[in-house]
């Protein structure tokens, strides 16, 4: 499984609460609907230059970026730049089988 690590930084801190809310109620929800993730979680992030950490779990990394060409998808980005920018993208490949609690 591919993972996708985004560094997110809000272009505003007026934006905080709007993000939060945002990634809740419409980012998570959306993923049922993309058929490459596997995982999704944004971690707020303290002490560092950028806001919050994005870890995106995919079945295929080349499926998803097709994904990222859906009106869907199209429609997440244009929502995220109102409030935030990523400013550094990791690509990493699991070790697994992992450990989970």
């Amino acid at each position: 499984m591919s993972v996708i690590i985004d560094k997110i930084k809000l272009k505003s801190e007026e934006h905080r609460a709007n993000f939060e809310r945002w990634v809740k109620e419409t980012d998570y929800i959306a993923c049922h609907d993309l058929h490459t993730v596997q995982r999704f979680v944004v971690s707020k992030v303290s002490g560092q230059d950028y806001d919050y950490v994005e870890v995106v779990a995919v079945s295929s990394l080349t499926d998803f970026e097709a994904e990222t060409q859906t009106p869907l998808f199209q429609s997440l980005i244009a929502q995220f730049t109102q409030m935030a920018d990523v400013v550094e993208t990791i690509h990493a490949d699991e070790i697994l089988p992992g450990y989970q609690w």
